[in-house]
């Protein structure tokens, strides 16, 4: 079963002077499986969309089930991994390999049970053995990311939800970071991506979600939306966008370094082959 959202809405300091709308009428499903990203501006409603989906908050109206479940039901939590934003808001043991056990282990799984899991999500993170025994603050920004990546991976779960895992990481962090979510989605799971931000993300998302003022606005492929015009752009589409409108005659749907290339080649050769006839 998927995880389902059912017209929820969601309001802060409801029946309050401040009482702020998050989140209005969402429906919404995701499959087990799928690389989805979920987007929008700050205060579009993400961030508060993740934490119903893991129980931390519950909707004011509608309803959201993971798997049939009340999100805030311990097999829920199982089911779904946590990567917020800032990794060392979710890091508080003293050595990497307490940090990715205590999820088993707090789930009731035996000491070599949680040992295989430990071992099995410091090699999908890309993370070397010698690194357990070492403090998680002691890492660099890249590497307490995985860290944390790791633990949420070590209860194998069936989806997996990440705010802004890229964010503040440098290239090399984040080319490591994007290849992990490309290894965990190839082993089944479910990859949930909430960012403003597509640089990198957008040629691994399957389908995109928009969220604007607390609504959905847009949901589909990633060719859909780039043809319906959805901002924001990845950056080699808003390029091709930019030369389409300075009258050069190329896709502007192209989001790969590689298509882009084809696509300037193709006008280059053309207008080489006009010169000549001329």
């Amino acid at each position: 079963m998927p995880i389902i959202l059912e017209n929820v809405s969601f309001s802060y300091s409801r029946k309050t002077p401040l009482e702020t709308p998050a989140l209005r009428a969402i429906n919404l499903q995701i499959e087990k499986g799928e690389f989805i990203g979920i987007l929008g501006e700050k205060g579009a409603g993400k961030s508060t969309l993740t934490k119903l989906l893991n129980g931390l908050l519950k909707p004011e109206t509608g309803t959201v089930r993971v798997d049939g479940l009340d999100p805030s039901s311990r097999e829920a939590k199982r089911r779904i991994g946590m990567v917020f934003q800032q990794a060392a808001d979710q890091l508080f043991c003293k050595s990497v390999y307490e940090e990715i056990a205590f999820g088993p282990l707090n789930f009731g799984y035996s000491r070599k049970e949680t040992e295989e899991r430990v071992y099995e999500a410091i090699e999908a993170v890309s993370l070397d053995r010698t690194a357990l025994s070492r403090d998680p603050f002691s890492l660099s920004g890249g590497e307490m990311q995985r860290v944390a990546l790791a633990s949420a991976l070590a209860l194998r779960p069936d989806y997996l939800i990440l705010d802004e895992p890229i964010t503040g990481l440098d290239p090399a962090g984040k080319k490591e970071i994007l290849e992990t979510l490309k290894k965990v989605k190839e082993m089944g799971t479910a990859v949930i991506t909430v960012t403003h931000n597509l640089k990198g993300f957008f040629p691994l998302l399957e389908r995109i979600v928009l969220i604007r003022e607390g609504r959905i606005v847009f949901q589909g492929s990633r060719e859909s939306y780039l043809e319906k015009g959805c901002v924001p752009l990845p950056p080699i589409a808003s390029m091709m966008k930019e030369l389409r409108a300075r009258g050069m005659p190329v896709n502007p749907a192209a989001f790969t370094v590689e298509d882009a290339l084809e696509e300037i080649l193709k006008v280059k050769s053309a207008f080489e082959k006009e010169d000549n006839g001329n």
